[in-house]
């Protein structure tokens, strides 16, 4: 599924945003589509927007913070698993849990043993 075209340019800003990790960028970003998307399916915006804040908590040295919304946030886009909005959500759920597993281990990780996620578009064939 796809989002309606009003909101795919916005959509994939936010996205793009994730990839280069500018989280606060693509929490302000995105916030603007969840708030005008208002089908069901708008939960896996949200949890896009909670994980990419749950990063710049943790990139902040905020464990406790990012714990709870890299949770929350991934809970939320395991709903949508394997994919949606043409995204490929497997590696990012994956990549997401590692993270929680190892800043629960230890809540202040090196930032180079995070697996910090890009989130990847599933590429559409030429009769798409």
């Amino acid at each position: 599924m796809r989002l309606p075209t009003e909101h795919q340019n916005e959509f994939e800003k936010g996205i793009a945003e994730f990839n280069q990790r500018e989280f606060f960028e693509c929490h302000e970003t995105l916030e603007g589509v969840w708030q005008k998307y208002q089908l069901a399916d708008r939960e896996l915006i949200q949890g896009i927007i909670q994980v990419a804040v749950g990063y710049y908590h943790l990139l902040r040295d905020n464990s406790v913070g990012a714990l709870k919304l890299l949770r929350r946030g991934v809970g939320r886009i395991e709903k949508f698993a394997p994919s949606h909005f043409e995204l490929d959500l497997v590696p990012l759920i994956a990549d997401v849990s590692a993270d929680i597993a190892l800043t629960e281990e230890n809540p202040h990780p090196p930032v180079l043993s995070l697996r910090i996620p890009s989130i990847g578009f599933i590429s559409r064939g030429p009769d798409c």
